[in-house]
């Protein structure tokens, strides 16, 4: 079973380097190259914090999988890989400021960040990590003590009478709740970042002005949900992964286990496959600005 599951998670991650690989490369239909030196400077001056970012995720995670070996360290670097790619891409979003002349105008106008979002991203992220937090939940309710007494590590199973299996690790309490702080701390952080990239004052009133300020708002919104789901997804994958590993491994488990962790294994190709297309996100070409071609 655990060589079955090995075999999954390798197709799985083929398939996201694939599509990655295939999405980084296309261009969004309907969408038009921005002119001006505001563009490619922000896409150089972006694209060195998001490298910065990656580099220290996986020194962080690295870090983070050595630290323990109950196997939470290893649950949490993935997460702590995602929360360092969203600390780059947010310092790098924030960072972007469109060139300006000496005179300034203003104009009043209501900004909101649903204007800016990528709506069919979004929700999926959305969506994600409401799974992340109900299966969490779940897990972490039907977690128990293991042999030393470490609440929230194993899964219980009574076997009749006088037997009782138990599995782990199990993503109980002792995993969930720090991976909860991190992921919500990144969530928090992502939705800080939004604000600050959807409020910050125009530097003109002219058409084009306006056109490509707005253009690098919708790319900041763009990059930065695409690395709120790297955040979201990787652990999303990991729990599932360790679920369902616990739910097929039980020789006395009811049927239903094995629906639960066939139907979990389903759920962890749907969380790479969001990984993929954030990754495409992180990764794609940023001279293509997303506004409508007039």
């Amino acid at each position: 079973m655990a060589g079955a599951l090995v075999l999954a998670a390798g197709a799985c991650l083929a398939a996201a380097v694939a599509a990655a690989a295939w999405l980084a490369h296309a261009r969004s239909p309907g969408t038009v190259p921005v002119d001006g030196p505001a563009v490619p400077a922000a896409v150089r001056q972006t694209a060195g914090f998001r490298l910065a970012g990656v580099i220290a995720g996986l020194a962080a995670g690295g870090a983070a999988a050595g630290q323990d070996a109950l196997g939470r360290g290893l649950l949490l670097a993935g997460p702590v890989f995602g929360l360092c790619v969203l600390a780059g891409v947010v310092a790098g979003e924030i960072s972007v400021r469109p060139a300006g002349g000496r005179t300034r105008t203003a104009a009043v106008e209501v900004r909101r960040v649903r204007d800016y979002l990528p709506r069919g991203l979004a929700a999926a992220v959305t969506s994600a990590a409401a799974v992340l937090a109900a299966l969490a939940a779940a897990t972490t309710a039907t977690a128990g003590p293991d042999d030393l007494g470490r609440a929230g590590r194993v899964l219980l199973l009574s076997c009749g009478p006088d037997a009782q299996q138990t599995y782990g690790p199990w993503p109980g309490s002792f995993y969930t709740v720090p991976l909860a702080a991190v992921v919500a701390a990144g969530l928090i952080t992502g939705g800080g970042a939004l604000r600050v990239v959807i409020r910050r004052a125009r530097t003109g009133a002219d058409a084009d002005t306006v056109a490509a300020d707005d253009a690098l708002r919708r790319r900041a919104a763009r990059t930065i949900t695409g690395a709120c789901g790297i955040l979201v997804a990787l652990p999303l994958a990991g729990v599932c992964l360790v679920s369902a590993g616990a739910l097929l491994s039980l020789s006395c488990r009811p049927a239903w286990f094995t629906y639960a962790g066939w139907a979990l294994l389903a759920l962890l190709i749907l969380a790479v496959a969001l990984m993929s297309w954030c990754a495409a996100v992180l990764l794609a070409p940023a001279r293509a600005a997303a506004r409508p071609a007039r």
